[in-house]
């Protein structure tokens, strides 16, 4: 029997936060371009689109490390394969477009910086400052918290908990400070983590949510804690009712959870199609009101974004599992092959071969 899809409406959630920072990307590079006002004002919030993207990370995270990929270094193999290859080819890509004359609008990046975006580490040049590829200052966060799991799964047999605590604690320690490791948006992980430990660590549940909000409390309002008032608690509570919609009721969509699987493509691609499109407009439309050119550059910008899923994205994944079953089947046959090499007397290698060939077979 084939297993139902689970939490379609998280992906939908994953579309809509992708969508919502391509929409604010479009309008500010738009009217860069072509001047003029804001026309959509709700578009400004389309940054924070970000606190959605973390808040399911947190509990896409205790979802795969409790049910598909318990062992950890399954789990950071993983997380490997998921985002760093296209990350950098799109890392890259970037490097080079603003290398040709005429195309970078902004400062050029030198070779430091791009190992520095590859390493995920340009946050150690201090606040405010950005990976090659812009938007790549999430995926910065993102690892921290996968290096943190992957940790916690290997050494602690309560790692949603330590994981949780640890998070926790370097925020604790930053009073509110905007700073990498110590930012309070990193509360919106621990958020997500504790949804899923409702669900698959009941125990570990009631502590990380009282460590979590105890450590909200604490921190100054008007400090770098406001974001996760204001949109942090709200996307913890988007993701819940998603959950729970999921547990009572099948989504029987298809377009918009397909369009969710790809938003790790969109995020990444729409930067450089924004851009694109917006020099291409500014040739053939110069005059186009930005009113009509924000929608038509970021549906460009999504479309461009799901094909490089289709092309790219989805084809490594569909590798990494090919090359997963292989090793898993060698892990399987080499026992078999070794025990039946050890009972065969010595001088008959073609029985050898017999083995290894049927073995390899089944």
């Amino acid at each position: 029997m084939q297993q139902k899809p689970l939490f379609l409406r998280i992906q939908v959630l994953r579309l809509v936060a992708a969508v919502a920072v391509v929409g604010y990307h479009a309008q500010i590079t738009a009217i860069s371009y072509f001047g003029g006002p804001s026309p959509y004002k709700i578009l400004e919030f389309g940054s924070y689109g970000v606190d959605l993207f973390f808040v399911i990370s947190g509990f896409i995270i205790v979802f795969i490390g409790s049910t598909r990929e318990r062992r950890p270094s399954v789990f950071a193999v993983r997380r490997i394969v998921r985002v760093i290859p296209l990350y950098w080819l799109m890392t890259a890509l970037t490097f080079a477009l603003t290398h040709i004359p005429g195309l970078a609008r902004l400062e050029i990046s030198g070779p430091y910086h791009l190992l520095q975006s590859t390493l995920f580490i340009s946050w150690m040049n201090g606040p405010e400052t950005y990976p090659v590829l812009n938007v790549g200052w999430t995926l910065e966060y993102e690892m921290f918290f996968y290096i943190i799991a992957a940790l916690s799964m290997a050494l602690t047999p309560r790692p949603w908990l330590a994981a949780s605590f640890a998070m926790c604690a370097t925020v604790l320690s930053g009073h509110g400070t905007a700073f990498f490791l110590q930012n309070p948006i990193m509360l919106e992980f621990v958020f997500g983590m504790t949804i899923g430990a409702y669900l698959y660590d009941r125990s570990s549940f009631p502590w990380m949510a009282a460590g979590a909000l105890f450590v909200l409390l604490t921190l100054p309002f008007e400090s770098a804690a406001w974001r996760v008032w204001a949109f942090g608690l709200p996307s913890t509570a988007l993701v819940a009712i998603a959950i729970y919609a999921d547990a009572h009721k099948t989504y029987t969509g298809k377009l918009l959870p397909e369009l969710g699987n790809a938003s790790f493509s969109i995020y990444l691609a729409h930067v450089i199609a924004i851009s694109f499109a917006c020099k291409l407009g500014l040739i053939v439309v110069p005059h186009m009101p930005a009113a009509l050119a924000i929608p038509i550059i970021a549906i460009f910008a999504i479309a461009m974004g799901y094909i490089l899923y289709r092309l790219i994205e989805r084809r490594l994944i569909i590798l990494f599992h090919k090359r997963r079953a292989v090793v898993q089947s060698r892990v399987l046959i080499e026992p078999t092959v070794n025990a039946s090499i050890r009972s065969t007397p010595r001088g008959t290698g073609a029985a050898v071969e017999s083995v290894d060939a049927n073995s390899l077979d089944g």
